[in-house]
Parts: C-alpha cells; sequence; structure tokens
C-alpha cells in the first residue's frame, strides 16, 4: 500500500496537510507462493508438535534415573549401617580382649577400626547423593525441595503387569517418529514449489484514489476524488540464479525422500530391537532379585557367624560388598527396564 500526500512545505502550508494518493497492489497469482509458504508453516508447526512429544522423553529418562538413583543410595545407606553396627561389635569385643590381657595383636583391633572408619565415610557420601537425587527428583516433579516424601521400592512384576500387553510393532509410518519424517518431506515439496514459483510471472490488482491533483498551470493542488483499478503483470526472471535454486531444491527433495525411506525402516528395526530388550531386561530383572535374595539371607547367615567369630572380617566384608553391588546391579536393571519401556512407546506414539 502506497500513501502519498504534498511533496513540499510550501503547498503543506498553503493548501493543508492531507492525502494526494492512495493505492494498493494486491497480488492475484504469484505461481503458488503464498499459498505454499502457509502449507508450509502448518507443516512446521506440525514438525515441532512431533518434537515436542519426542523431547518428553529427555525429562522422563531424568526423572526415572534420579528415582532408581535415590533407591539404590538409601539401600546403600541401609546396608553400611548394618555393617557398622557388626564392626563395632566386633572392634569393641577385640578392643576388651587386647586391653585384657592382650591375646591377640593390636593389628587386628586396628585393621577393624580402619574398616570402620571406610564404612562411615562411604555412609557420609551414600547419604549425600540420596539426598542430592531425591532433590533433582522434587525438582522434576515440580516439588518443594525440603517435602517429605517416602519412595517406594520398585517391583517389576507389577510395573509389568499395569502396561498390560505390551504393544506389537505397527506400520512405523503412523508413529510419531515416521509422521515426524514424513512432515520433513512435505517441507522439502514445499521448498520446491516456493523456489518454482519465481519462474511464473505475477499477476495483480492495483485499486487507487486520488484526492488531490496539482494543476500544472496555477501551481495549486485541485479536488479530484478520482478512483482506477489497475491489473497488470510482471515478471521477474533471474535466469541462471532461479534455475539454480530449483536444481538445488529438486535435488533436497529428492534427498529428503530417500532419507525418509531409510529411516522409516530404521524405525522398525529399533521398534523390533527395544521389545526383544524389553523382554530381557525382563527376565534379567526376575534374576537378579533372587540373587539378591539369595545375598541378604547369606548376609544374614554371615553376620550371625561374624558376631560368633565363626568368619573373619575380611570374608563377611566380601558378603557385604557382594550384597552392595548386586543392590546397584538390581535397580540398574529395573532403571534400563522402565527408560527402555519409555523409549518404546514414545517410538510406538
Amino acid at each position: 500500500m502506497t500513501i502519498e500526500s504534498e511533496n513540499d512545505w510550501e503547498t503543506a502550508k498553503n493548501e493543508g496537510f492531507g492525502f494526494e494518493k492512495i493505492e494498493a497492489t494486491i497480488p492475484l497469482f504469484q505461481g503458488g507462493k503464498m499459498m505454499n509458504t502457509y502449507k508450509k508453516s502448518k507443516s512446521e508447526l506440525e514438525l515441532s508438535k512431533a518434537e515436542k512429544i519426542l523431547a518428553i522423553y529427555s525429562w522422563q529418562e531424568a526423572g526415572v534415573d534420579a528415582y532408581f538413583s535415590t533407591l539404590n543410595y538409601k539401600k546403600q545407606r541401609e546396608i553400611t549401617d548394618l555393617t557398622i553396627a557388626a564392626l563395632q561389635k566386633q572392634r569393641n569385643r577385640l578392643s576388651g580382649l587386647y586391653k585384657e590381657n592382650k591375646m591377640i595383636a593390636k593389628s587386628e583391633v586396628l585393621k577393624v577400626e580402619a574398616d570402620l572408619e571406610n564404612n562411615r565415610a562411604l555412609n557420609f557420601e551414600n547419604a549425600q547423593k540420596e539426598r542430592a537425587y531425591k532433590e533433582v527428583l522434587m525438582q522434576l516433579l515440580g516439588y518443594d525441595l525440603d517435602r517429605q516424601v517416602t519412595l517406594e521400592e520398585f517391583n517389576t512384576i507389577n510395573y509389568l503387569n499395569s502396561l498390560g500387553d505390551i504393544k506389537k510393532v505397527k506400520n512405523p509410518k503412523d508413529t510419531t517418529l515416521g509422521k515426524k519424517e514424513s512432515l520433513m518431506v512435505d517441507l522439502a515439496e514445499y521448498d520446491l514449489k516456493i523456489t518454482k514459483a519465481d519462474l511464473y510471472p505475477v499477476v495483480y490488482i492495483k485499486p487507487s484514489h486520488r484526492f488531490k491533483e496539482e494543476n500544472l498551470d496555477t501551481n495549486k493542488y485541485e479536488t479530484v476524488n478520482e478512483g482506477r483499478v489497475e491489473l497488470g503483470i510482471t515478471y521477474t526472471f533471474a535466469w541462471g540464479a532461479t534455475l539454480d535454486s530449483v536444481d538445488q531444491s529438486e535435488y533436497k527433495l529428492d534427498q529428503a525422500r530417500i532419507m525418509y525411506d531409510n529411516n522409516i525402516q530404521g524405525i522398525e528395526l529399533d521398534m523390533r530391537n527395544k521389545l526383544g530388550e524389553i523382554e530381557s531386561l525382563a527376565g534379567q530383572s526376575e534374576a537378579q532379585k533372587k540373587r539378591l535374595e539369595l545375598l541378604r539371607e547369606n548376609l544374614k547367615i554371615d553376620n550371625l557367624r561374624y558376631d560368633n567369630e565363626l568368619v573373619t572380617t575380611f570374608d563377611y566384608l566380601n558378603s557385604v560388598n557382594q550384597l552392595r553391588t548386586a543392590e546397584e546391579d538390581y535397580y540398574k536393571l529395573q532403571r534400563t527396564l522402565v527408560l527402555a519401556v519409555i523409549e518404546y512407546e514414545n517410538l510406538y506414539k
């Protein structure tokens, strides 16, 4: 739109301020550029929505990691508390024997004391990490960091049962990932159409209205109130530049189509692999749970044996460390299982 007014100060001073002419150029045909630009914008919006859905996985991953890390360090702290209690008993017993009649070497007392301090230091770390991961979880959930929350132990069987039958692989083209790949092809097609629009002339209509017109004889502006409508064609062709842009857009479209076919096949393979991974992790988790139960029972027995001097401190601590490692491995397995299910569901959506 163009608005013209008096073009010099003297005229404005004598005639007053006002519009001399107003006109607007309205394109009727631009080779489809405006329509395809609009369609491209809609596809970009849909692509953003798809990416937002997929981006939620990173937030879920952080939450699951914080949850299982909190449970792990809580369990590590509990195991170490029991170990400290057992070592204190042993230290007191050996210290008493040493002070009374020195039936044992002082080095035996010192070794137990060293193990005791090592476990105390370890528990400071366990408590700090338990608190830190719990606060991360509170932050992700939008809770106050000081809120008192008790985290329940995770039950693999109950979790899998709550899911029901895990959906089998469907057509990957209908998943969020598949739709995202399809939108990438759509965007490349719109880019090509927008580029090709420069090969066509622009048809436009230009309505205008002249309010005043300068009389060349009197050099004064006279009111005319004249309106007109102009229908015209403009054509600008940059020859090599336009054709090169078209060739580049066609090449990018071919690339997008090839990548679409490859990525769709990749999505289907990923979904099949992820489903197999879930089934494997579920089996591993159950086996690790049974191993944990055995090691917990073994430690209870070794606690009694240690109190009655039927097992050395070295062997007792070895049983403790086996349980610690098994507990940590179990939580890692559960974490990996939950994340595999979440990732599979995100692929499937």
